[in-house]
């Protein structure tokens, strides 16, 4: 599955299942080891851990590496090429990192990335 393909199957996933705020980061001319962020915001740590479980089911690949899973406050999956940040609400207001790139947000419904 290509990077954007993984990006948008993702996005797809996590509408479904009520995730919020969902917002996709090109990092493509950026430094860092990725090519994509996708940020997506989760009522409370019950919900994460459900955003995360349905993406493990409904994409064909496994995350690289995962992060937070226990705490649930902010849990990272790495696909390599597409990083996904599940944040409970207070995390992500906290750690505020779609500030960060907020150069970089594109899209999602409707067009390439």
């Amino acid at each position: 599955m290509s990077e954007v393909s993984l990006l948008h199957r993702a996005a797809h996933v996590l509408e479904d299942k009520k995730g919020e705020g969902i917002v996709a980061i090109d990092l493509r001319d950026v430094s860092i080891p990725t090519s994509y962020f996708l940020i997506v915001e989760a009522d409370n740590p019950v919900h994460a851990k459900a955003l995360v479980t349905a993406l493990r089911e409904a994409l064909p690949e496994r995350p690289a590496h995962t992060e937070g899973l226990n705490e649930r406050r902010w849990i990272i999956l790495d696909y390599g090429d597409v990083v996904i940040h599940v944040f409970e609400r207070e995390a992500r207001s906290f750690y505020d990192i779609d500030s960060l790139w907020a150069d970089h947000i594109v899209p999602l419904a409707g067009a390439s990335v």
